[in-house]
Formats: structure tokens, sequence, C-alpha cells
């Protein structure tokens, strides 16, 4: 009942604070509203990504009992600690497809979130390998990471849309990995939010080589991990 219960109340204070305090109005044709859509889809993501990777950059060291008294696969730790993370984040998508449909901006792309969903679960995996390693010796590396993935939420393109970034600034944008997830979020969820392939491709080639670098760094630190306390 939490699962679905938390994403709904989230989003509805959002709906909320942008429709009768900001007096956005929900259309016919979309209007105003369309802006609100914009928002949840690549806040949704982002929450996902924020929940599953502090509370997966601490998972051995939270359950290193575990590691050290049952014969267990110590990577599969991190790997739960991201789907549960993102469980919110999959009740909130069906949510925003929902309210999607009802303002009839649905897209056929939208067989395309499925592969958004699990190329970001992909990466994610990777991220969590290499910080659940760290902070096993460094466990003051979370104060950082949570402060950082806080940060980094108003500098990424939720709230606001990109033509909006000074051409100066342009560049932080592609340096972002968080602006291709909301990229290809929204483009399997709105039509009017398009994505070409280079952004697909670039957002694949960042999941799957992030995925590859974290395996290669957690397997070799794993049977070291157990000698910390």
């Amino acid at each position: 009942l939490w699962v679905v219960l938390q994403p709904a109340l989230l989003l509805a204070v959002y709906l909320f604070v942008y429709m009768v305090i900001g007096g956005v109005r929900v259309t016919s044709q979309g209007g105003q509203f369309e802006y609100v859509l914009y928002v949840f889809c690549g806040l949704v993501p982002y929450l996902g990504f924020m929940e599953a990777l502090t509370s997966g950059g601490v998972s051995i060291r939270q359950n290193i009992h575990l590691v050290k008294n049952v014969m267990l696969p110590i990577e599969l730790i991190p790997v739960r600690s991201v789907i549960v993370g993102m469980t919110s984040e999959f009740v909130s998508l069906g949510i925003v497809i929902v309210l999607i449909a009802l303002s009839r901006a649905l897209t056929p792309l939208l067989v395309l979130l499925p592969l958004a969903v699990v190329l970001q679960v992909v990466w994610l995996v990777g991220l969590t390998w290499i910080l659940a390693s760290v902070t096993v010796a460094l466990p003051d590396l979370t104060y950082f990471v949570s402060l950082f993935v806080f940060l980094l939420m108003f500098v990424s393109p939720i709230g606001y849309r990109t033509d909006l970034v000074p051409e100066a600034l342009k560049f932080t944008l592609y340096l972002n990995p968080v602006y291709y997830m909301t990229r290809v979020f929204r483009a399997a969820l709105l039509a009017a939010e398009p994505a070409g392939l280079r952004i697909w491709l670039a957002y694949t080639v960042m999941s799957l080589g992030t995925f590859a670098v974290g395996s290669a760094f957690f397997f070799a630190f794993k049977d070291v991990l157990v000698d910390y306390e």
C-alpha cells in the first residue's frame, strides 16, 4: 500500500502546487498542463535514480553481517537495493502515463519506455557496485553522495526546458548523465519531447559502459570487502 500511496501523494502535491498555487490549468488541448507533465516525466526517473543510488551505495556496509556469515552472492546486494529503490518509480510512471493519456499526449514511442527503464537499472547497478565497494572502506562518502545527488537535481533539466539554458552553458548539459536519462524518458512519454538517435545512443553507451566499469571494479575488490567491519 505504501509503495502506491507514497508516489501518488507526491505527484498529487506537485499537481496542487502547480495547478492551484501556481495557477496552471488543465485544458482539453493540454495548454500549460503540458509543463506539469514535462516536469513529472523528468522528476519521476530522477527520484528513482536518487533513491536507488543512495540506498545502494550503503547496501553492502549495512548488510556486512550477511556477507560474513551467509553464503550469499555479495554482488546481488546492491542489485536488490537498486530494484527496491526504484519500486516507487515504477508506480509513479504508471500514474504519469494515466495523466498523459488523459491529456491526449501519449506517443507511439511509449513502447520504448521499458528500454529506458532497463537501461536505467543497468546504469544504476554499475554505479552502486562502485559506490557500495568504496563506502565499505570510506563510509563518510555516503554524505557526499547524498549531497551531490540532491544538488544535481537543480542543475539537471527537470524543472526547466533545455532551450532556456544559455548557449555558453549548454556544454554542462552534455556532461550531465541525468540529462540523457530525462531526455529518453520524456521522448518515450511525451509526443512533444522527441529525442534523436544520438541521445538514445549516448544513453545506451553510458549505461552499458558504467555497468561494465562497475562490474570490473566490484569484482576486483570483492574478495577484500569482507575484511572490513
